[in-house]
């Protein structure tokens, strides 16, 4: 019995030491998350300082972006490059033109060549492009010689410098459809053109860039060599007089 009371004496005594020093514990804890605020606060002040809402959004402060801004490696070493490529349709063009005029631009010539193939063609060549149909891929130019029962596909590309998959997602599209014409016009005999229009003559096209298309290689002609598959007694000859085409189309379609 004595050693119980003991035992209970001395439970109490520990109870009571414990309580005795637990507002020392709370009063070091609330002065530990006191200085973490603050120091928390200061490194706030030193970085941004946002403003807020009145829902606690917090309002981008310009000047502190500004500055990251300025302080970006990578942002402080780039320039401004505003040299045209060379393997670009837009190299021959005098004036400036957007991404968007450069498609347009492309487009149109793409148009205006069956005009000029409708002309110099002597209404020999006749124009079967289908109208574009959903799920089947688009033909540039089609047209048949019925006389001689020839069909001839073209894909015009204004830049025949593509990155590796697109040059043969190119590829791939001419055989493709090179096969499709095939059984289409089983009487017919099918030639196939895949005419970079950046160039007039296909001598003026560099090596690596030709080389993107090796299992279509011959087939990669400029727009003289296309003019000749199709029988045509024209060509621009001259990168000036094709130049010269080019800049009058451009000024025509964008009004100067």
């Amino acid at each position: 019995m004595q050693n119980t009371n003991k035992t209970i004496q001395s439970n109490h005594h520990n109870i009571m030491s414990q309580t005795d020093i637990m507002p020392e514990i709370i009063t070091i804890c609330t002065e530990m998350c006191s200085t973490v605020e603050v120091n928390m606060g200061a490194i706030q002040r030193t970085t941004v300082e946002p403003a807020t809402t009145q829902n606690s959004t917090v309002v981008p402060d310009m000047n502190s972006l500004k500055q990251i801004i300025m302080n970006n490696g990578y942002v402080q070493s780039c320039v401004s490059n505003k040299t045209k490529d060379p393997s670009s349709l837009s190299y021959l063009v005098s004036r400036e033109l957007s991404q968007s005029d450069c498609i347009k631009l492309g487009t149109g010539i793409e148009v205006v060549l069956k005009d000029v193939i409708a002309v110099w063609g002597y209404n020999k060549l006749e124009n079967i492009r289908p109208a574009n149909q959903k799920g089947k891929k688009e033909r540039d130019h089609l047209f048949r010689d019925n006389a001689k029962k020839i069909v001839y596909y073209a894909e015009l590309k204004s830049n025949l410098n593509l990155d590796t998959e697109k040059c043969k997602s190119t590829s791939d599209k001419c055989v493709q459809i090179l096969h499709e014409l095939q059984a289409e016009f089983p009487d017919c005999e099918i030639k196939m053109c895949l005419v970079g229009i950046r160039y007039f003559t296909k001598d003026l096209i560099p090596k690596n860039i030709a080389n993107k298309y090796r299992s279509i290689q011959s087939h990669v002609v400029g727009v003289d060599e296309y003019f000749a598959e199709l029988g045509l007694q024209f060509a621009f000859q001259t990168e000036e007089k094709y130049k010269e085409f080019i800049n009058y189309l451009a000024d025509s379609m964008f009004n100067v």
